[in-house]
C-alpha cells in the first residue's frame, strides 16, 4: 500500500456571511489563515459552521479539498477561471498530493499535532453553485468524484499553514472517496436512491443514507 503524506498549504477559516438572494447565513466565504488553530471534535477554532445539517458537527469538523482540482474546473468552465482558487469552495485545508482517488474513507492522518479520520464525501450544495454563479458545479462535482472529503477527529491537536499531513493507516476492505460518489451516482442511475449506500468501514452512517 502506498503511503500519501502532504503539507497544509493552506488553512482557511470562515466567517458570518450571507449568500443568495434571500440572504442566507453562510461559512462558505474562507480567507486564508497565518494562525495557529486548535482542532477540536467539532473543527477548526474561529472557523463558522452555519447549516449543521450539511456541514460541521463531529462527522464533518474538517473539510480538505485537492487544490488540483482547480486545474479540471478551469479546464471545464474556462470562463469563470479566475473565480476558481484554493479557498473559493469553502475548504478549510488545501493541499496538492492527495486526491479523491488516492484517499480512502476510513484512512487516519496526523493532522498538525492532531489524528483525524476521513469520513466521506463534501456533497455540494447549493452555495456553491451561487458563489460561483453557475448552476452546474455542483452536479460538476459529483459528476467528476472530485468532492474533496471530510473529517472526524479522534485526537484534537493543533494546527497552521505548513504543517505536515502524515498517513497514518488504513482500515481492511476500505474504498476511495471517489469510489464512494461512483457507488453513489449508480444508485441515482437506478433510481434507488432510497437504498443505503452498502457497509463501507469508516463511512459515517449519516452519509450511507444520503
Amino acid at each position: 500500500m502506498d503511503v500519501y503524506n502532504a503539507q497544509v498549504e493552506g488553512l482557511f477559516i470562515g466567517q458570518l456571511a450571507t449568500i443568495g438572494p434571500d440572504k442566507t447565513a453562510t461559512g462558505i466565504y474562507k480567507a486564508l489563515s497565518q494562525q495557529r488553530h486548535e482542532v477540536t471534535e467539532i473543527g477548526l477554532s474561529g472557523d463558522i459552521q452555519v447549516d449543521k445539517r450539511v456541514h460541521g458537527g463531529s462527522e464533518k469538523a474538517i473539510y480538505h479539498y485537492p487544490a488540483e482540482h482547480y486545474a479540471v474546473f478551469k479546464q471545464a468552465l474556462p470562463h469563470l477561471s479566475d473565480s476558481f482558487e484554493p479557498g473559493s469552495i469553502g475548504e478549510n485545508i488545501s493541499t496538492h498530493g492527495l486526491l479523491d482517488t488516492e484517499v480512502h474513507i476510513g484512512d487516519t492522518f496526523r493532522l498538525g499535532s492532531a489524528v483525524v479520520q476521513v469520513s466521506q464525501p463534501r456533497r455540494p450544495c447549493w452555495k456553491i453553485n451561487q458563489k460561483y454563479g453557475n448552476a452546474h458545479i455542483a452536479p460538476f462535482i459529483m459528476s467528476e468524484a472530485i468532492s474533496g472529503w471530510y473529517y472526524r477527529v479522534l485526537e484534537t491537536g493543533q494546527l497552521k499553514v505548513g504543517d505536515s499531513i502524515e498517513f497514518l493507516d488504513r482500515l481492511d476492505n476500505s474504498v476511495s472517496v471517489a469510489q464512494i460518489w461512483q457507488i453513489f451516482m449508480d444508485r441515482l442511475e437506478r433510481k434507488a436512491s432510497r437504498e443505503p449506500i452498502p457497509k463501507i468501514p469508516g463511512l459515517s452512517d449519516e452519509w450511507r443514507f444520503e
